[in-house]
């Protein structure tokens, strides 16, 4: 693929032509990788449920306080990231049991689940890297303590999004930067609803964030226009060279497991993904998730 195929109006969309690439390592499909996704499907819902066991570290003992858990971007962010973690998982299940011409790379056309892992990917790595930014940038103070929680939502959380990426397969697409930044216009506006509404703040303060105070409407109103238009989509570009870098590296580096438009071997036998199928309907070959499928360097 050519660079100046990245930039094809086409790539707008969510049409991917090997969505087997959503199923593996950027190196080939691997046996763990299911394992990979379930983990961190696990991991991510554990800690968002102590996210909201330990709100009394930021909101005090008072339930009323604490249910605000669900104003704040980082909890946005954080929701989403599980969120994607979980479709992740459900969808790799899903295709291992039920779809083999996925997993052959017999499937040309993206599945409408695919899809829509792939809007969470974009959203939350996006979401991720920037509630980290923000958070370093305008709102810790050396003088607050770090909690548990606290890393782990600005910070561990980006070190997830960075490690997969490099590892998995997902496409990242540079005009699906208007995905994350969708999410950042419904977070603003919700903020002014919030506000209009005269909601408060754990502290019973009347905005969210001392720095994203609505009262100050100028400076709050560029604000949200420079993170909205600025600040996610370079989020968003930076993740695009990423992934770049990604497919350079796997060219020089990796022997990556090609399935599409290749051989199939099973028990010393070859056969072309489709042929593989159709045998499989008549129960006359046996996928075996330990044997590779096939070889080939890019």
């Amino acid at each position: 693929m050519g660079w100046k195929d990245y930039f094809l109006l086409s790539e707008f969309k969510l049409d991917y032509s090997k969505p087997n690439d959503f199923i593996k390592f950027q190196c080939g499909y691997h046996k763990l990788y299911l394992g990979w996704r379930i983990f961190w499907a696990l991991y991510h819902l554990v800690w968002i449920i102590l996210t909201g066991v330990y709100s009394y570290q930021w909101a005090g003992d008072d339930p009323a306080q604490q249910v605000k858990w669900f104003i704040y971007l980082t909890d946005w962010a954080y929701f989403v990231l599980t969120f994607s973690t979980i479709i992740d998982a459900i969808c790799v299940v899903y295709i291992a049991v039920k779809r083999d011409d996925i997993l052959l790379g017999a499937c040309s056309e993206m599945p409408w689940y695919l899809k829509v892992d792939w809007v969470f990917f974009n959203v939350s790595n996006s979401a991720s890297i920037l509630v980290t930014m923000l958070y370093w940038g305008l709102i810790y103070s050396s003088s607050s303590t770090q909690t548990a929680v606290n890393i782990e939502t600005h910070g561990l959380n980006m070190v997830y999004v960075l490690i997969n990426l490099f590892l998995t397969g997902i496409p990242v697409r540079f005009y699906h930067l208007f995905h994350p930044m969708v999410f950042g216009a419904v977070y603003v506006v919700f903020s002014i609803i919030y506000k209009i509404l005269g909601g408060t703040n754990a502290q019973e303060k009347s905005y969210i964030y001392s720095s994203f105070d609505w009262s100050n409407t100028g400076y709050t109103t560029g604000l949200s226009l420079i993170t909205v238009l600025v600040a996610i989509p370079i989020c968003h570009i930076i993740l695009f060279l990423l992934f770049l870098l990604r497919i350079f590296v796997n060219k020089k580096c990796c022997s990556r497991t090609e399935i599409q438009n290749t051989a199939t071997s099973v028990d010393n036998k070859s056969y072309s993904p489709e042929h593989y199928l159709e045998l499989k309907d008549k129960n006359e070959v046996k996928i075996d998730m330990d044997t590779p499928l096939a070889n080939k360097k890019s």
